[in-house]
Order: C-alpha cells, then sequence, then structure tokens
C-alpha cells in the first residue's frame, strides 16, 4: 500500500470526486477525515466505503468559508487521528457557473472564500501541523482546466481555480526545507455519479456527451477514480519530487485545446 497508516483529511468528501478521493487513500491504507458541508446519508455512505477498507473514518461538519469552521475541523481531526499527514482541499459551490452580467457581489464572494480564503487557510493550519511534527506531508487542492483557459460564463469560477495554481507554487516555496509539499490537481471533465456500490459509473463516450467527449483526444469523459489516482501519486512517495505543480488530468483537452 502506497500510504499505509497515513491520516488524510479531505474536505467535500460527501459524493463524487471527494468520495473518490477518500476511497481510493483508504484503499492505499490511510484513515480519513471525512469533511463536508452537510452530514447525511450521502456522507455516511462514503465513511462506510473508507472503512470496508478496514481504515478508521471520521465525520466532519464544515463550512469551509468560515475560518472558525476550518479550525474545528481541524481540532476535531486531530483529536481522532492525532496527526495530519495529507490535505486534500475539494470543498466546492453549487451553481459554479454564471453569465457575466448576472455575477453579484454575494456569488462572487462565495466563490473566493471557498475556493481561494477556504484553501489557503486549510492548507496554512495543515502546514502548521505538518512542520511542528517535523515528519512532512502532502497538500492537494483540486484546481481546474479552468485555470488554464476560458470557457463561457465561468469567470468567477476559472480565476479562483487559476488562483490555486498560484497558491501551490507560493506555498510550496514558502515551505521550503520543511518536508511539506504542496500541489493541484485539475481535473477535465469528470462524470462524478456513482453507482449504488459507490464505484465509478460507465464512461461516457462520445456518443453519450457529444457536447463534452469530443473536445477530449480520449473520447471518453473522466470519473472520479482517475482524479483519485492523481492525488495518491502526488501524497505517495512516488510523488515525492513533484513539489508546487498541477497536474492535469483531462484526457487532452487542453493539451488540444478541446471545447468543453
Amino acid at each position: 500500500m502506497l500510504l499505509e497508516g497515513k491520516k488524510a483529511l479531505v474536505t467535500g468528501a460527501r459524493k463524487g470526486i471527494g468520495r473518490g478521493v477518500a476511497v481510493r487513500l483508504a484503499a492505499e491504507g490511510a484513515d480519513v477525515g471525512i469533511a463536508d458541508i452537510l452530514i447525511d446519508d450521502e456522507t455516511e455512505r462514503t465513511a462506510e466505503l473508507v472503512r470496508e477498507h478496514g481504515r478508521v473514518a471520521s465525520l466532519h461538519r464544515v463550512d469551509a468559508t468560515k475560518l472558525p469552521d476550518l479550525s474545528r475541523m481541524f481540532d476535531e481531526f486531530l483529536d481522532a487521528h492525532g496527526r495530519i499527514d495529507i490535505l486534500v482541499n475539494n470543498a466546492i459551490m453549487q451553481p459554479q457557473n454564471r453569465p457575466l452580467f448576472e455575477i453579484d457581489e454575494a456569488f462572487w464572494d462565495h466563490m473566493m472564500d471557498l475556493s481561494l480564503k477556504g484553501y489557503f487557510f486549510a492548507s496554512q493550519r495543515a502546514a502548521r501541523e505538518m512542520t511542528a511534527r517535523g515528519e512532512g506531508g502532502a497538500i492537494v487542492s483540486m484546481a481546474s482546466v479552468h485555470a488554464y483557459r476560458a470557457f463561457k460564463d465561468w469567470t468567477p469560477y476559472g480565476i479562483a481555480k487559476a488562483g490555486l495554481r498560484r497558491m501551490a507554487k507560493g506555498m510550496a516555496t514558502d515551505l521550503a526545507g520543511t518536508g511539506v509539499r504542496v500541489n493541484c490537481v485539475a481535473p477535465g471533465y469528470i462524470d462524478a455519479s456513482f453507482t449504488e456500490d459507490g464505484l465509478d459509473p460507465e464512461r461516457l463516450t462520445v456518443a453519450e456527451r457529444p457536447s463534452f467527449a469530443t473536445g477530449i483526444p480520449m473520447q471518453v469523459g473522466g470519473v472520479p477514480s482517475d482524479i483519485a489516482g492523481a492525488v495518491v501519486f502526488l501524497c505517495s512517495d512516488m510523488g515525492g519530487y513533484v513539489n508546487g505543480e498541477t497536474l492535469l488530468v483531462d484526457g487532452g483537452m487542453i493539451a488540444s485545446g478541446g471545447l468543453m
């Protein structure tokens, strides 16, 4: 196992990509804190899937836009697990897109508070805990193909995701010599639905989702395990010399200039 005995905290882990990441971390040997603004049957299902791998799962309700909530989440996680080795920032807001002239201050502020401020201060707290122990650690934030190119009606989201790329570079530099690595994963189109057993859905083909898949050289959409595999790589010794970078996991969408 690549992450045997590690203690990982994943925000936005109720379902979708966050669930996929949490379960894959558990499959690789990590105990997992599952954090989300909702603690309900879906969140409990993520915990069940983690425990099916013989790992410890803890649940943490958090509004990642509020610093007191983030502080409490970390305190609870440390009480449950004793330390933190891995942080995955994955909290998202819905909806994420809005036409330019319909963007108001509240939408802008919530997007930036969640995707930039929340990710920054969660990373800062995790890095503080990791450096205090002196054993390093890994922080991964969920960016997006939107950090690389513009898509109609997604401007604030793209700004936030581009900021995460720069944040990873800055934090990696600031944490030089501590053993704490900071990176991003940038998903393309990912079908984040799940089957009843918690596994990935069937990949969508060009015929099933032509407006998306025709812009992807691999001609199929991604699934949560594609992102989870990238996160495991960055958090394990396999990615031990990767720092301050953003790993595109998009089937070649950005490389080809494909539309999404």
